[in-house]
This record gives structure tokens, sequence and C-alpha cells, in this order.
């Protein structure tokens, strides 16, 4: 069975071409940028493109938090508007759980 996309968990299409805003792309859960290992099969996760663009190098936990805020006020049928209300979440002051591995900026 096909892995849903851990940020949004929206279904992800693997037979679309690499690219496109839907299309499969390997996430690492802790970002390279801040220590994470591209090649430890454990950091690593199925997600769309787009959704893997919005998150950057935002923390896991931060990114899972927003997707828990838009579901609860909305349920996007795709990635790009899963990534338009996560950017309005944002927008409207969401405030980002605190971790030890949660990155020191919070202005996106």
């Amino acid at each position: 069975m096909a892995r849903p996309c851990h940020i949004c968990g929206l279904p992800i299409d693997y037979s679309l071409p690499h690219g496109l805003p839907d299309s499969f792309e390997c996430d690492e859960l802790k970002p390279v940028s801040l220590g994470g290992s591209p090649y430890d099969m454990d950091n690593l996760a199925a997600a769309h493109r787009c959704c893997n663009n919005w998150r950057s190098n935002r923390s896991a936990e931060y990114a899972h938090a927003v997707a828990a805020a838009v579901i609860a006020t909305e349920a996007p049928k795709s990635p790009e508007e899963f990534v338009a209300a996560a950017k309005l979440v944002e927008r409207r002051g969401f405030a980002a759980p605190r971790t030890s591995e949660t990155e020191t900026t919070t202005a996106w």
C-alpha cells in the first residue's frame, strides 16, 4: 500500500512525473540543514512536492501541528489546497510548538 504524504495526509499519486506539485518527493523528517541525514531511512518520509516545498526546513512537529490546525477547520481536497490553507493559518499567527529541535527562527 502506498504511503500518503506525511505532511498533509492526502494520498500521493506515485505515477506522476517528478517536478509536478502533487508528485512524490522523499522528505527528511529532521532537515539536513538542521543536522538530519538524507541517508538514514528512519529520517525519510513520503511527501508531495508542494507540501515539502512549503515545509522547507521547518520541523516535522511544526508541519504536523499546522496540518492539524488546517484539518480542524477544513478538509483540503488537494495538496495545493492544503498548502494554501497552511499559509493562511501561518499568516493568522499560528503558534508553533516548541521542542528541543525546533528551529531558532519563527518568522517564515
